[in-house]
């Protein structure tokens, strides 16, 4: 199964996982937001204010570098991922969980470990397999999202729509991380190694075996995304070589690895009559040439005049 006739769709899922392997201020604040929420839940055993700490979880993004990375072959990409993911939970999710149990501690000692606490360990093997199942689940949702209804991809829509999703992997990732904490703030290290099991488990089933063979299943790989590339760079290197211009935009769709549809808006100086049908042709010819690919081109042409007094 491939994935055609979607605009840049490879391309687009690139841009996307290399942008959730990258820390930001924003990122670091959904981390300590959610990592209080989160603690403060399981400290009173609200399974609603739980919830409310998956809403704001900024975990979609590095979880989204780590499996797309591992598809295309970015292994860069991949590393930084999996480092800003578990930092996020362990390094700035464990440690805010542990200072705040610290403090309810000194300042209400009669607190305990509570149910919902309980529930995020692994105590016994059953524990293991349905964590395993739910994490699994987990991933197949995140890549599901990506290749399901591909066209949304680049739209608005997809915002929404990892919106929901990234509840859903804050499911397995941002309790357990807490539990982590508030487990070594009670001195019982039974619940901290219990409820680090399980948080690995969680990311390895999320990241790796959940998403990936779900995006290898729908064609995702590095061969259309190269394809995708070298027409488009062909496409700029045509234009640069044939008229002056700034702004270039190619928006590559593959219909096969035998066929695209190539659109391309610029800004050109000193475009004469008919340059456009003439320039359509060579980055027609240039790119059957370079890439064997058959191709229709479209070209928009913005004039741009320029006076200096």
């Amino acid at each position: 199964m491939k994935i055609w006739g979607v605009k840049n769709f490879y391309s687009n899922l690139e841009c996307r996982s290399e942008e959730g392997s990258e820390f930001s201020l924003g990122y670091f604040a959904l981390v300590v937001a959610s990592a209080l929420l989160a603690t403060g839940g399981l400290l009173a055993n609200s399974i609603t204010v739980i919830i409310g700490s998956m809403c704001v979880a900024p975990f979609l993004g590095p979880s989204r570098a780590v499996c797309v990375g591992v598809v295309y072959k970015k292994w860069k990409t991949v590393v930084k991922g999996l480092i800003k993911q578990l930092f996020g939970l362990l390094v700035i999710g464990s440690t805010i969980s542990f200072l705040v149990t610290v403090a309810f501690l000194h300042l209400a000692p009669e607190i305990i470990v509570t149910p919902e606490i309980m529930a995020r360990t692994l105590p016994t093997l059953k524990d293991i397999y349905l964590a395993m199942f739910i994490s699994i689940a987990c991933g197949v949702a995140a890549s599901l999202a990506l290749v399901a209804n591909p066209r949304i991809v680049s739209k608005p829509l997809q915002e929404l729509l990892d919106v929901i999703v990234g509840v859903e992997i804050a499911i397995a990732l941002i309790p357990p991380a807490s539990v982590v904490g508030i487990g070594l703030a009670f001195g019982r290290f039974d619940v901290f190694l219990h409820s680090l099991g399980l948080l690995m488990i969680n990311v390895f089933g999320l990241d790796i075996i959940g998403s990936i063979p779900v995006l290898y299943f729908w064609g995702v790989g590095s061969k259309p995304l190269q394809l995708e590339k070298k027409i488009r760079k062909v496409t700029g290197k045509t234009i640069k070589d044939v008229v002056k211009s700034d702004e270039i935009s190619a928006e590559v769709i593959l219909h096969s690895y035998e066929e695209a549809d190539v659109h391309v808006s610029l800004r050109a100086f000193e475009i004469h009559d008919n340059a456009g049908r003439l320039l359509a042709k060579r980055i027609s010819e240039e790119i059957k040439k370079e890439t064997g690919v058959s191709n229709n081109v479209r070209i928009t042409i913005t004039p741009v005049s320029m006076y200096k007094s």
